[in-house]
């Protein structure tokens, strides 16, 4: 189960679940909790797969134990279950597990946080939906929307605001708008192991290409939050918001949108719900107001007379104070008695004091401090670790008091720099994991990595660092990034915890770049960058910075130019970081007009180098076949400069159809946007607004003879609406007459497809669509191959399937024209679906159904791979400024698309490389109301080889042209990685540290040796050391 949890960690999904499914295979008669948990984790990263989901949670079962960690597992899964129900509109079945559950609760002796919510689970399926007119909703909405612009609602401290879910608020948009949500592009890759599951449960594999459009049922909360039965209850109606515990790793966007009050009471009104309720609050230090959505979870013990010493949870806001803690116990525990709070000095203090309990020891002194009642819970260095003891006090005095410590020393107390330590016995030497403090796995990489840099930390736990403290620089912390950085690395280095918490680094950073406030997940580079300039600043040793004229160079050669720049840079700035990690770039523009050359040399901290364009794209697409089988969703990755004819020759091999009969179309809202010909790039394909569709088809269109003529039919609903086109419900399908044939014959063909769907639910309908006596059984055989099967075969029906209607006028069957009376080489026919199809008929003839195309051969995704030698390069190439950034060039007195060139032109000895992995396509943003939805940026995944040992010396300007000795040639001694995509993902980080002469594998909390095997597509920032570098003398 642990290589399970290390490949999930990884986002290595099809490995993962192919061995969670052989576990599942041998404990399916009796699964266990732990196994259905991580195949529930994996399946919810889809769209795709609720009735395989459904059906595997359908199997867990209560596991009789008293840990009540699977307690709050079961009610977690059965939870899933749930929410699934409801998002299916399956609201009885809903209410049936509830009910189930809440059996199994009331035999769990501390169940009151897992009875509240499900006491609020049925309030909600038992609301019953107003009937309000679409169109009023989305009016409505709009005008709330732009209300709350308006008034700056989001700026106002204090007021609350709503989580959606981004699922609901799209089904809802979708109902009130009826357009169809298309479902998203997965790369997860486990079409394969999904199929064995599907076996293995007997589910179909069956997709829809599009959801029906279906009403949104109640605001289900349930989906963002997370059970834990420890968690204690405020009975303050106002606090009631904190009793509940948002799911780890949402995002806003992707999981949920934020709304303020009326709208949410508008939405809740029509359609119930559970509230997800947050406060806006404003920033202590920056005034900046934000949504704290992340309260902050205390573990504690109630002493004394606490029966069991028990472990309790409970929530509060960054900005609440302890005396709102204190608080909050007596109202839970219905008391009015003095309450004080205690916070270990450190880890051992807290698991020797747990033993001491668990053993019935006298506790009566503590290596732990008291609390001031005033103090902010955001000004507390605590992590999901630390347990905090709440002492209640009974008569006269206090049961607890502190055990007496040592003073600490008292030259450095103002600043709060501890004495330099020593490296002992039980020391971690920088083995030492980063606790996870809520999504700050960015900020652990790039510390880890920043860890081994140990020309830095001897700097910095050697207290070198506070004779060049700057705490006058406006530009800095005050010195107050340097210090909480120095004393995170002396416990990282000296201390002897497996995993420490650098709480006090990010509240400080925090307080002076708000972007890194808070636990939303942010970019790791992003971070260091910050970082290392903070420190730069706190540590300048020049205390008052010059005022330096701009320069510009006219007959200057490159090395007295970079020598004029590089002075003037020093002149302000000079701190052990600029003389370890900051270089020098040449950068030139010359201008098309009139040739003016412009050369600059910038001071860089790190290297940020492009990674080639593609060799292979990936390409989504549908295959449509005209017979019964159901249509493929099949993902290509073809190189950028091939065309269809390519795509139509891969289909071919895969699925044995010739090439010369498929259709390439772009589809937008069902309507055929574009037919693409066999020679069309596929670059352009995928640039293009619309989803590529490929028809299996008798003849392609443009090859299509004089004689004949193509056909495009769409299914269409009865409505009262003039715009056929408004009432299509589903993509076209074509097929290929000869200019000879009749209507009939159309009606016959789109009979032959139609037969299929309607199949599907001729059981159900039976009584109102056919005749008396016509053998069901025989019916369903298949559809009829010659036109007079089905001229024989519609006469069982009592009523018209459909109407044909054309440019608006209805297509008489019976007509003996000949379809050489229509002059244009295309028909377009919508096919009016007989009343008697409602809409849940409509959803059951599974118009939109797909699934998933399975190739070996595809499946493995082929990238384009890469050396650091070619990023290098590609770096360095000169471009043309495009649109939107041009020079101004001073001679043409106008702003031109110039020529740019950038080059490194001097290296530093700590080099820094961030390879650009994130970028934003051009494509278009949409926005609804309040919020976006983007496809446009993504994430490059292509295979950056970079080696442990790097000669830098043909890419360094200074080596090149100006006879530089210094040599430079690095090892590398760091990786940042990150894995996953956009908008979410884990960074992990590899290092090597010099004083055990290994290298590490850092994630969060956990760190171990590793081999000396880095190299991955996940990496995204690389450290190198000069080789010229002195030896590492920490702790020596």
């Amino acid at each position: 189960m642990e290589k399970c949890y290390k490949l999930i960690e990884r986002q290595m999904y099809a490995e993962a679940l192919a061995s969670l499914t052989q576990i599942l295979k041998r404990e399916i008669n009796n699964p266990q909790l732990e196994t259905i948990y991580l195949i529930q984790h994996i399946l919810s990263q889809s769209q795709r797969y609720k009735n395989l989901q459904i059906k595997i949670l359908e199997i867990v079962k209560q596991e009789e134990n008293e840990d009540e960690v699977d307690d709050d597992k079961y009610f977690n899964l059965v939870l899933d279950l749930i929410n699934l129900l409801i998002d299916q509109n399956n609201i009885q079945q809903a209410k049936n597990w509830s009910k189930q559950l809440k059996k199994c609760v009331q035999g769990i002796q501390y169940n009151e946080s897992l009875l509240y919510l499900i006491e609020n689970l049925d309030n909600m399926l038992a609301y019953k939906q107003k009937n309000i007119d679409l169109k009023e909703q989305l009016q409505i909405y709009e005008e709330l929307s732009e209300l709350e612009r308006k008034t700056k609602y989001f700026e106002q401290d204090g007021m609350p605001a709503y989580l959606i879910p981004t699922r609901w608020f799209n089904k809802w948009k979708s109902y009130v708008t009826d357009t169809a949500i298309e479902l998203p592009n997965e790369n997860l890759n486990i079409e394969k192991e999904i199929e064995v599951l599907e076996n293995l449960f007997n589910v179909s594999s069956d997709l829809d290409i599009e959801e029906q459009i279906t009403a949104p049922g109640p605001i289900n909360g349930f989906t963002l939050i997370q059970a834990q039965s420890a968690l204690e209850l405020d009975p303050f109606g106002p606090k009631s918001y904190t009793n509940y515990i948002l799911k780890e790793n949402i995002r806003e966007g992707a999981d949920f949108i934020l709304v303020g009050h009326k709208i949410y009471e508008y939405f809740k009104n029509i359609y119930g719900g559970f509230e997800i309720k947050r406060l806006i609050v404003e920033h202590s230090q920056t005034h900046q107001k934000y949504v704290d959505l992340v309260p902050r979870m205390i573990q504690f013990i109630i002493l004394p007379n606490e029966e069991k010493h028990r472990g309790r949870l409970i929530t509060a806001n960054s900005s609440d104070l302890i005396l709102d803690l204190c608080k909050k116990v007596n109202r839970i525990l219905k008391l009015n008695n003095e309450v004080r709070w205690w916070k270990f000095n450190d880890f051992q203090s807290q698991e020797e004091f747990i033993k001491k309990l668990q053993k019935r020891e006298l506790y009566k002194q503590v290596s732990a401090k008291v609390l001031d009642k005033t103090t902010m819970i955001d000004e507390i260095n605590f992590t999901s670790s630390d347990l905090f003891i709440c002492e209640i006090r009974y008569g006269r005095d206090w049961q607890i008091s502190e055990i007496d410590k040592k003073q600490i020393s008292s030259v450095k107390r103002k600043i709060n720099i501890s004495d330099v330590p020593q490296i002992m016995n039980d020391s971690r030497k920088g083995v030492t994991g980063l606790q996870n403090l809520g999504n700050t796995c960015f900020m652990n990489a790039a510390l880890q990595c920043l860890s081994n840099t140990y020309e830095l930390t001897e700097y910095m736990v050697s207290n070198e660092f506070y004779q060049h403290l700057n705490c006058e620089n406006p530009l800095g912390t005050k010195g107050a990034l340097a210090t909480a950085y120095a004393e995170l690395m002396k416990i990282m280095w000296y201390g002897n915890n497996s995993a420490v918490s650098a709480y006090d680094l990010k509240r400080v950073i925090g307080k002076f770049a708000p972007q890194f406030y808070g636990y939303g997940q942010q970019d790791s580079h992003e971070f260091l960058s910050y970082l290392l300039d903070g420190l730069h600043e706190d540590l300048n040793k020049v205390f008052n910075k010059p005022i330096v004229k701009e320069v510009e160079i006219i007959d200057e050669t490159d090395f007295e130019a970079s020598r004029i720049f590089w002075n003037n840079y020093i002149l302000r700035n000079q701190s052990k970081i600029q003389q370890l990690m900051v270089g020098q770039y040449k950068s030139t523009l010359v201008c098309p007009n009139c040739h003016r050359v412009s050369k600059t040399f910038d001071p860089y901290m790190s290297l940020s180098l492009p990674i080639p364009s593609y060799t292979l794209i990936q390409l989504s697409l549908y295959f449509i076949y005209q017979n019964e089988k159901i249509p493929l969703k099949i993902q290509l990755n073809i190189k950028s400069d091939q065309d269809a004819n390519y795509i139509g020759q891969e289909l071919s091999k895969s699925l044995n159809i010739e090439k010369d009969q498929m259709n390439f179309i772009l589809l937008k809202d069902h309507l055929i946007k574009e037919r693409i010909k066999k020679k069309q790039n596929v670059k352009w394909i995928q640039e293009q607004e619309g989803q590529l569709f490929v028809y299996q088809i008798e003849k392609e269109f443009h090859q299509l003879s004089d004689d004949q003529i193509h056909i495009d039919f769409y299914y269409c609903n009865k409505t009262d609406r003039s715009n056929f086109n408004e009432q299509i419900i589903t993509f076209p399908r074509q097929f290929v007459l000869q200019k000879q044939n009749k209507i009939i014959d159309i009606y016959f063909k789109i009979y032959q497809q139609f037969k299929h769907h309607l199949i599907l639910i001729i059981q159900e309908l039976a009584d109102q669509l056919l005749n008396e006596g016509v053998n069901i059984q025989e019916y369903c055989q298949g559809a009829p191959q010659t036109l007079e099967e089905f001229i024989n075969e519609i006469k069982q029906f009592k009523v018209e399937l459909y109407k044909l209607v054309y440019n608006g006028k209805p297509m008489d069957y019976m007509s003996q024209d000949t379809l050489e009376n229509y002059k244009q080489k295309i028909l377009s026919i919508h096919v009016i679906l007989n009343p008697l199809f409602g809409r849940s008929e409509i959803q059951n003839l599974k118009f939109q159904r797909c699934k998933d195309f399975n190739d070996e051969q595809n499946r493995q995704l082929r990238k384009g791979e890469y050396t650091l030698e070619d990023c290098l390069r590609s770096f360095a190439k000169e471009e043309v400024l495009g649109k939107g950034d041009e020079w101004y060039c001073n001679r043409c007195k106008q702003h031109v698309q110039a020529t740019k060139q950038m080059e490194i032109y001097r290296a530093p000895q700590l080099l820094i490389i961030h390879l650009k992995r994130f970028r934003s396509a051009n494509n278009r943003i949409s926005s609804y109301g309040s919020f976006f939805y983007s496809n446009g940026s993504q994430k490059i995944t292509t295979m950056v080889h970079f080696p442990k040992k790097l000669n830098l010396n043909p890419f360094v300007l200074s080596k090149v042209n100006d006879n530089d000795p210094i040599d430079y040639n690095y090892e590398l001694y760091g990786v940042d990685n990150h894995f996953g995509g956009l908008g979410g993902g884990h960074y992990t980080a590899c290092a090597y540290n010099q004083l055990i002469n290994k290298w590490v594998d850092y994630n969060d909390s956990s760190a171990r040796i590793t081999s000396a095997d880095v190299e991955s597509e996940a990496a995204y920032v690389l450290f190198y050391r000069r080789t010229d570098s002195q030896k590492c003398s920490l702790g020596r």
